[in-house]
């Protein structure tokens, strides 16, 4: 799609600069999929890496605080 072009080279772009530079562990990425697809109730998301961990609970801590930010008109909504 044109309108979306450039920002696709720019990414593609940025993503083959990390060929081969990323910071883990492939084998025990593979390892801990293993475990986790042998899991009874696997996890519904994974974050591979401390880098993700880190993404992930900042992620997790901006949306609970717009949640509670404004909770009671949010619960207050129910029709009755």
């Amino acid at each position: 799609i044109d309108d979306y072009a450039e920002r696709t080279r720019e990414t593609v772009a940025a993503w083959s600069s990390m060929d081969g530079k990323q910071g883990g562990d492939p084998t025990k990425l593979a390892d801990a999929l293993v475990k986790l697809a042998g899991l009874k109730e696997p996890p519904v998301r994974f974050a591979a890496g401390a880098d993700a961990v880190q993404a992930l609970e900042a992620k997790a801590n901006a949306l609970l605080t717009q949640a509670q930010a404004h909770r009671q008109l949010s619960i207050s909504l129910a029709h009755y």
